[in-house]
């Protein structure tokens, strides 16, 4: 009989192969996480070209920062790093041995019943 810690931390490694798989997705993509962090340094230090017009013509223009690029780029820098305190999420229903069943069920059938 599994008892309710038991449950749960099936649950949680049942969670991380989950993740891992999809992180191994990505990876065989070339989203790797070097990948992401060169993408998401250009997008740190984003600029945008404003270009000026008198009478129809271009007359001018100049690089300036995109402000609203760099913003988003850096709160996702922060999420990454783990600088922010883990997101509180309600949830309607509660964890039943059943759904641990399901899961557990559900992780075998993926695995050829392994």
């Amino acid at each position: 009989m599994n008892t309710a810690e038991q449950r749960e931390s099936a649950a949680n490694q049942a969670a991380q192969e989950a993740i891992n798989e999809r992180t191994k997705a990505l990876e065989n993509h070339g989203l790797t996480f070097d990948y992401l962090a060169k993408k998401l340094k250009r997008e740190l230090n984003a600029k945008e070209t404003k270009f000026f017009q008198k009478d129809g013509f271009v007359i001018e223009q100049h690089d300036v920062v995109a402000w609203d690029i760099r913003q988003r780029a850096r709160i996702d820098a922060h999420k990454l790093r783990g600088d922010y305190p883990a997101e509180k999420r309600e949830h309607t229903h509660s964890i039943t041995g059943s759904l641990i069943d399901d899961l557990m069920a559900a992780k075998e059938k993926a695995h050829g019943g392994k």
